[in-house]
């Protein structure tokens, strides 16, 4: 059902197979009304959207057992795979739908939607725990009558996760899904969150979700449709998600673009090159019909967002994609209190980020030494044992690796002994002993030549101490560099009164 082809961070390019196709992600799902849709399916199909969202609540209500008859393809004029929504934005609008979630359940089995979500009831954003809780068991039990009594006819049985904030019934919804046998889980109640500009809420609810979804499973994102948020969640381990965002934005003339929303009237110039915004200037676009105007932008909307999404997916092949998360963070104040997210669960996402890659690392700012290549390397040097009596740390080499530069032919001449450890040192990486200089990333990488504060570097400070405590040296010699003193202060005190400096020959 689900195949990964290629990983970095907790996000996937994969292949989801469903009965009209295959559908590759992570995929944004276009929100498709069943009865009043603007922009046309077959248009969205044109595109290259082969996975849409549309509601089975609303279909019942609208089209009832003609849909059955029909299906839920031909009812909106899709080829390609097809979610339903239940109802449960109706539940978290209105408080209750006048339809059992037996009774949809049985309607989204027979109009053939190939992922069904069943009748859940959404926690939304600021419930008290007590409701949370109260919402989160209902939703659980419906989860797993509907499971058990639906047939193997191919389809993919998605389970919605709530608990919103409220990050410990995250886990047990989460949990509990896994252990009935779900195939795909969608996490619901951020959109709430995220029209509060919790961004930092969103991406934990993510992160504890993620932890109890074994890599086999797809995770779902309801409501997520900005591309602010995509490279975030795609990040965290999203596959899919939908959003109404495309139109909902375009009524209100929001013109979408890479790192923000413009309204239309404070426009001069697109910097998009899609069918839309070579056709019309700003004015021009201003000057349609309300309805014709809202379509245009709508479609422009929709190719933005799908820019983004293909933006994110080279970015994964490429291995850049903490690179791109880290500049898309910084877009806008709210977005960047994310940061922590990724810079505190470097040995979570170091499971799925490839140990080695084709590209060269950039390292730049002081969050980069929690990079998870880099947070691998240093657990690799922490448990380094050199054996050797007498220690030799000069600054980086011109070249690398290590052992091919020529300041470790010169340092070799001045030390030429057997019992010498050799290590350069890297603000990012930590020491880097010789026989390690060649290993990724430590000869694989750009970085700007600035000075750095070694206060901020906590993790060369914990190598540091690990290395030392590995090892003991009876000598130690110290490149004369004001980071290695900041450091030298804490090597064991058996050890300090025999170091010495390494200064320039003159």
């Amino acid at each position: 059902m689900f195949e990964i082809l290629k990983t970095d961070l907790a996000a996937r390019i994969g292949t989801l197979y469903t009965n009209h196709g295959k559908v590759e992600t992570p995929a944004f799902v276009p929100v498709v009304h069943p009865v009043s849709q603007r922009i046309p399916p077959k248009k969205l199909r044109e595109m290259g959207f082969d996975l849409v969202i549309t509601n089975a609540y609303i279909t019942l209500n609208r089209y009832g057992d003609e849909a059955i008859k029909r299906g839920i393809h031909d009812i909106i004029n899709f080829d390609g795979s097809v979610m339903t929504d239940s109802g449960g934005y109706q539940v978290l609008e209105y408080g209750k739908v006048n339809v059992s979630s037996e009774d949809m359940a049985s309607f989204e089995r027979k109009i053939m939607t190939d992922i069904a979500i069943p009748l859940d009831r959404p926690t939304g954003y600021g419930l008290p725990r007590k409701k949370a809780v109260e919402y989160v068991d209902y939703t659980l039990r419906i989860s797993k009558e509907t499971l058990d009594s639906s047939n193997d006819n191919g389809q993919i049985w998605c389970g919605p996760i709530q608990g919103a904030e409220h990050y410990d019934l995250v886990k047990r919804s989460t949990k509990s899904l896994v252990d009935f046998g779900y195939k795909m889980l969608a996490l619901g109640s951020p959109v709430e969150v995220m029209e509060s500009y919790e961004y930092k809420i969103l991406a934990e609810m993510i992160m504890h979700a993620k932890r109890q979804i074994p890599q086999s499973i797809p995770l779902h994102l309801f409501g997520a449709g900005h591309p602010l948020t995509i490279p975030i969640a795609v990040a965290l381990g999203c596959d899919t998600f939908d959003s109404a965002s495309y139109m909902l934005y375009a009524k209100h003339d929001r013109y979408i673009s890479e790192d923000k929303t413009n309204n239309l009237s404070e426009m001069q110039y697109f910097s998009c090159n899609c069918e839309v915004c070579t056709k019309y200037k700003p004015k021009e676009m201003l000057q349609l019909e309300q309805e014709a105007r809202i379509n245009t932008i709508a479609l422009h909307n929709l190719y933005a967002i799908k820019a983004e999404v293909d933006r994110v997916k080279q970015a994964i092949h490429e291995g850049r994609l903490w690179e791109y998360v880290m500049k898309k963070i910084r877009a806008h104040p709210k977005l960047l209190e994310t940061m922590s997210i990724f810079t505190e669960n470097s040995a979570y996402f170091a499971e799925t980020t490839p140990r080695f890659k084709e590209r060269a690392l950039f390292l730049q700012g002081i969050e980069d030494q929690f990079r998870p290549e880099i947070y691998s390397y240093h657990k690799t040097v922490r448990s380094f044992k050199s054996g050797k009596k007498e220690l030799v740390i000069v600054k980086e080499s011109q070249k690398n690796p290590f052992y091919l530069s020529d300041e470790y032919h010169n340092i070799r001449k001045r030390f030429d002994s057997d019992d010498v450890q050799f290590c350069q040192y890297n603000p990012f990486f930590g020491l880097v002993p010789l026989e390690l200089s060649d290993l990724y990333p430590a000869s694989h990488y750009l970085m700007s030549k600035v000075e750095r504060d070694p206060a901020e570097y906590t993790e060369f400070e914990k190598t540091w101490k690990a290395f030392f405590e590995n090892n003991k040296f009876k000598k130690i010699h110290i490149a004369d560099d004001k980071f290695l003193r900041h450091f030298a202060k804490s090597i064991p005190s058996k050890t300090r009164t025999k170091i010495t400096k390494i200064k320039k020959k003159g």
